[in-house]
């Protein structure tokens, strides 16, 4: 036998976890602001009542697209992602949106 040696693996780098010490941790709970009615102060329903209420509500129109057809009863197609009343005005004889039924057009 001969005298060969292993090779070592390094151990991993577990980090530590540094914890503030007791007087670090009572100082920082001391610099922490406290909330006091002098320095919040009472809420009145006037104060309260004055706010201008500048709420804007968000409206959006969704527009319904389908496949117009050139006959009724939805054969022979015209045109694809087109709104019924744009059906219409290309001369369109029905209109269906995907996933519905067909739509005669007057």
């Amino acid at each position: 036998m001969s005298n060969v040696r292993k090779p070592r693996m390094p151990r991993p780098r577990i980090p530590k976890i540094k914890k503030p010490s007791i007087s670090n941790a009572k100082r920082l709970r001391k610099k922490l602001p406290t909330l006091s009615v002098k320095r919040v102060g009472v809420k009145t329903k006037a104060t309260v009542a004055a706010k201008p209420a500048n709420k804007k509500k968000h409206t959006t129109t969704r527009r319904h697209v389908g496949t117009c057809y050139f006959q009724s009863g939805c054969r022979y197609i015209l045109a694809k992602d087109v709104s019924k009343t744009q059906c219409k005005k290309m001369g369109g004889k029905s209109w269906k949106i995907q996933g519905g039924k067909c739509e005669l057009i007057e």
